[in-house]
């Protein structure tokens, strides 16, 4: 009697274990909910949904980008912080809202809140403006804007963040009074400047190949190949350099697996000469960083834009 209850405990046990394993290689069986925390359109949108697609034929599940934008991009990140990490929620995140926005403001979510897929693209920021300002480059914006303080708007879309920062040291070293107006997405900020009631966006270079708008300047000290029509800060002499990477996280404790599968899948198409090319024509340049390269990246850029802002926001 105890022997077969012993067998079939074992038998048991044995099932048990082939389903629950079967259960983990199926990651994924249903779709993916992309998270972009910012609108439709936007810098940070249009690679998202490039990696997306290209993503999903190699996972074989569709992979949903949802919109979720406000706060600088955090609330879409709360949403992930939030969501049960089981690989089914992700995020596609910018330096600006991961690096920058905990040293402004109050997050329901700590730092340490995710886990990190990788990177997928990366670029200097670019001050952009529209094709039919009364400007044609940026000397001839500094000099206007010189003559006529707080006359011109600089839309962003949060308060320290990437859209926001570069400019206030570009304010301050060129001695000009900008006025900034907060949007909830770069996508709103692109049409009123296309309409004239905006003039000035500091945003990620997929901007470019989506709007009517070109770029003033690009905060690094050498031009990129793909943006080599736009002068840097180096060369009018300002030292300022802001990249703009992005990539995708996780809530905190997704399964190593499931980590794995998505960390081979997303290295795969971003070192694919597909998705390089792609991105070169959207203007921007397909960079891949590993899941522990990311994690260390982060850690070192959340202290090195904490500093920054330290100098660069007024001090209350």
């Amino acid at each position: 009697m105890i022997r077969q209850m012993m067998k079939k405990t074992l038998l048991f046990l044995c099932v048990f274990m082939l389903g629950a394993t079967g259960a983990l290689a199926a990651y994924p069986d249903h779709p993916i909910t992309l998270v972009v925390p910012f609108g439709a359109g936007g810098g940070t949108d249009i690679p998202a949904r490039l990696l997306a697609g290209m993503m999903e034929k190699r996972l074989g599940q569709p992979i949903v980008v949802q919109n979720v934008s406000g706060a600088g991009g955090t609330l879409g990140v709360a949403q992930v912080a939030a969501a049960k990490p089981d690989g089914y929620t992700l995020g596609y995140v910018p330096t600006g809202t991961m690096c920058l926005q905990p040293h402004v403001m109050k997050l329901p979510y700590g730092t340490d809140a995710f886990d990190f897929i990788g990177t997928s693209v990366s670029q200097p920021v670019v001050l952009m403006t529209a094709k039919n300002a009364p400007w044609k480059n940026i000397n001839e914006f500094i000099e206007m804007a010189k003559k006529n303080p707080n006359k011109y708007v600089v839309g962003i879309t949060a308060t320290g963040n990437m859209t926001h920062v570069p400019m206030l040291q570009f304010a301050e070293h060129f001695g000009l009074k900008l006025r900034f107006i907060p949007y909830r997405s770069g996508g709103e900020i692109f049409k009123d400047i296309m309409a004239g009631r905006t003039h000035l966006h500091a945003d990620a270079p997929a901007s470019l190949s989506t709007f009517d708008v070109y770029g003033l300047v690009q905060f690094a000290d050498e031009r990129s190949e793909n943006l080599s029509d736009i002068p840097t800060t180096k060369e009018l002499g300002m030292d300022a350099r802001f990249s703009h990477w992005q990539g995708v996280i996780a809530p905190r404790g997704l399964p190593k697996d499931v980590l794995r599968t998505l960390e081979t899948a997303m290295s795969e198409v971003v070192n694919s000469e597909a998705f390089q090319q792609e991105a070169l024509r959207l203007k921007t340049k397909a960079h891949w960083m590993s899941s522990e390269a990311f994690r260390k990246l982060y850690d070192e850029e959340l202290n090195t834009y904490g500093e920054i802002l330290k100098y660069s926001l007024p001090q209350k």
